[in-house]
């Protein structure tokens, strides 16, 4: 008597086979849920911030953590710090520099970049706004004058390499003038704001941060000012001299 057939639909064997076929296939597509997810971002950053200036000029430094938590890649094309005092915006500084790594010596220019579901971008990151065309011809105008009066006095006084000389009042006034009209680090309380601009605008974020800057953080950064009277801070800087002070920050 002739053996029966088995049809395919009760052969273990097959089904076996597509388990295992449809298994493969499945784990080579993201989950449905990611393919759904939108574009979002996830910012976060470090309890403690620097601040500091070039001749008033606010500059500032922050470790920043951005996640693309959502489902589709992200592209960031700006990244932006906002200070405010008594809800009055005293400036917006751009992203300029980071590191790529926190011992790293040099910068990298800040660029946009891509980020793809899950991925991190954490680095430490230089924000200020390089002067003006006039105030930069000013504050040349200021440094040449100091080193041309260096020369020359040095010249008259035959002073060794490295002497100090005090510039006139008149260049010394003209300095603190320009330092007056940059520096914003005065005592107070502050909120910052980190602004970060994608190419999809539903992935933009911010956060606002507060933070409190006590008299002796300003008498520590001014303390600079104390040696333009000598170019110091102007063309040639000054050891042992503090020219940052680390403030910590919590989330508004």
């Amino acid at each position: 008597m002739p053996e029966t057939e088995i049809p395919f639909y009760l052969n273990w064997t097959f089904w076996a086979v597509a388990v295992a076929l449809i298994a493969v296939i499945l784990s080579q597509i993201p989950p449905i849920k990611e393919l759904i997810k939108k574009a979002k971002l996830d910012l976060e950053v470090y309890s403690k911030f620097s601040i500091t200036h070039k001749v008033g000029n606010p500059n500032l430094q922050l470790h920043l953590i951005l996640t693309n938590i959502g489902g589709r890649n992200i592209r960031i094309n700006d990244i932006s710090v906002f200070i405010s005092r008594d809800e009055e915006e005293l400036t917006s500084l751009p992203a300029q520099n980071y590191l790529q790594n926190q011992n790293d010596q040099s910068t990298l220019l800040f660029t946009t970049f891509s980020l793809t579901p899950t991925q991190e971008w954490a680095h430490i990151t230089n924000f200020l706004n390089f002067v003006n065309r006039e105030d930069e011809k000013e504050y040349q105008k200021i440094e040449g004058a100091m080193t041309t009066d260096y020369r020359e006095k040095a010249k008259e006084e035959e002073a060794e390499k490295d002497h100090l000389i005090e510039h006139s009042k008149e260049l010394t006034d003209q300095a603190m003038a320009f330092f007056n009209t940059k520096f914003i680090w005065k005592s107070g309380e502050y909120i910052l704001k980190v602004n970060i601009k994608t190419t999809n605008d539903i992935a933009n974020i911010s956060k606002k941060y507060r933070l409190t800057i006590f008299e002796s953080h300003t008498e520590q950064l001014m303390a600079i000012a104390e040696h333009y009277k000598l170019g110091g801070g102007i063309w040639w800087n000054p050891e042992r001299v503090q020219t940052s002070v680390i403030l910590p920050i919590t989330e508004a």
